[in-house]
């Protein structure tokens, strides 16, 4: 049964040998959403420079709020493949008056920020059914003048986390910090601790949950985490069983890591075509 999907965050341009590329957790999330059969919704902010016709975005309804820039990111690798973050542009913070009163009521609401945009009040929007997840990268990150990216601590976890249900998240969101996990467990009713190709473990009331990755011929980690999130939390509201909902979500980020981009996250047949019991 089709659910409401709303993330929260900003649409953003990634640099690409070929120009500017769709990226963003907000645009990995709601196309995933989609693709997968449901009612994709969005709350972002982008600049004047931003494409609103793209047609990757096709089916998605949007709520764009004007900003003076768009978020713009240039990863550049070095020769070990350590990712250096750059960000050339930021488009406005979100907040709790962002998000029309009629979206509160969806099944779901995803917070995911980039570059630190979703304000804390955000998670008092949502109704009572509405389950909340959450991804923190944009949280986590600080820039200076020249736009280099740097990891800072979550400063407003303890205004967000309890109010939410589902923490997503990546050893690489740790590396900095990895003190930070016990304090998120504790805050959380339910944390996910993704490891790529390595699986994930879930953490709830006290226990332990490993659970491993589809084995796939990885092109492109890029969005993954955010695939991920998004099947997780879908499954997760329709069958409230998290072993379930971490088989599903491995199997649907299985198919995104194996082209470039946005460009195989897959549709729901392919998903139950592959999906292991």
């Amino acid at each position: 049964m089709p659910t409401t999907f709303l993330s929260v965050g900003h649409f953003c341009y990634d640099v690409s040998p070929n120009g500017y590329i769709l990226g963003g957790s907000a645009s990995y999330s709601t196309l995933t959403a989609r693709n997968l059969g449901h009612h994709a919704r969005a709350v972002t902010a982008v600049g004047s420079n931003f494409d609103r016709e793209n047609l990757l975005l096709e089916g998605i309804k949007t709520v764009y709020h004007e900003s003076p820039e768009t978020t713009i990111f240039d990863n550049q690798y070095d020769a070990k493949g350590r990712r250096q973050q750059f960000i050339l542009g930021s488009a406005q913070q979100l907040n709790g008056s962002d998000i029309p009163v009629e979206w509160r009521t969806s099944n779901i609401a995803y917070l995911c920020p980039i570059a630190d945009e979703v304000s804390a009040e955000v998670v008092h929007c949502f109704s009572d059914e509405t389950l909340i997840g959450a991804t923190p990268q944009g949280w986590l990150r600080q820039w200076d003048a020249s736009g280099r990216v740097e990891a800072k601590r979550w400063t407003t976890a303890k205004d967000i986390l309890p109010h939410i249900d589902v923490l997503i998240l990546s050893d690489e969101d740790l590396r900095s910090y990895p003190d930070e996990l016990e304090r998120y467990i504790e805050l959380t009713r339910i944390v996910v601790l993704t490891q790529g190709a390595h699986g994930a473990t879930l953490f709830q009331s006290g226990t332990q949950l490993e659970s491993v990755a589809y084995s796939v011929r990885e092109v492109d980690p890029t969005g993954a985490g955010d695939v991920f999130a998004t099947a997780f939390l879908i499954n997760y509201y329709q069958s409230r069983s998290v072993k379930e909902a971490l088989n599903f979500a491995h199997c649907v980020a299985s198919f995104a890591v194996e082209g470039v981009g946005t460009s195989c996250i897959p549709k729901l047949a392919q998903v139950m075509s592959r999906l292991q019991t």
